[in-house]
């Protein structure tokens, strides 16, 4: 029975714990980037030592649900298209491909965001005497603190941009190119039949 007890006392340790961590992870970019602000508007002589200390152990715990999310959401996406979301995790490698590397894309979130910040701050004191210093310090402490997740976006546009986009690739395919162009000519053709 103690054992019950305790299982089910640790379930729903659990259980609050993500009630009250989930909300932080998901708004934590809107919070660096209006909290500190506000803060500093209504009361421009505030010491923001303590705001900045919980938004560094935050930080990384939201970079880590983003990473998370932005793991697989190109693949799902691209499944979610073509009509075939129910298979999307089997053409990716089943469980065993799809949930190691969320995990591993996860930490490498929480740990490259936890040294970004850790780098930003040894290098960047929060400046105690001037209100734009402090003000200038929280506008790039979330470009540090989402430094992990940045990097993946910007290597996705990237990879994205060195594929061409969908005309480069229409006129370098030709039964892609020959598609479009019957789809073209039967809109013409329906346009011009709704004219008369």
């Amino acid at each position: 029975m103690k054992l019950v007890e305790s299982f089910v006392r640790g379930l729903l340790t659990l259980a609050i714990a993500n009630i009250i961590l989930l909300p932080l992870m998901v708004f934590a970019p809107v919070i660096y980037l209006t909290l500190p602000f506000y803060s500093l508007v209504t009361n421009p002589r505030i010491d923001l030592f303590s705001l900045a200390f919980i938004l560094f152990w935050i930080g990384p715990l939201s970079c880590a649900f983003y990473m998370l999310v932005s793991c697989h959401w190109p693949t799902v996406r691209r499944a979610q298209r073509e009509g075939r979301l129910a298979t999307w995790r089997e053409d990716a490698g089943g469980y065993g491909h799809t949930i190691p590397k969320a995990f591993g894309f996860m930490l490498l979130g929480l740990f490259g965001s936890f040294f970004a910040e850790t780098g930003f701050i040894l290098l960047y004191r929060i400046p105690k005497v001037s209100p734009w210093g402090v003000t200038l310090w929280f506008a790039i402490l979330p470009f540090a603190t989402f430094a992990p997740v940045i990097l993946l976006w910007l290597s996705r546009w990237r990879r994205g941009r060195k594929q061409g986009d969908f005309i480069s690739r229409a006129k370098n395919d030709r039964e892609l190119h020959d598609q479009l162009r019957a789809a073209s000519l039967y809109a013409k053709n329906l346009r011009s039949r709704n004219a008369h």
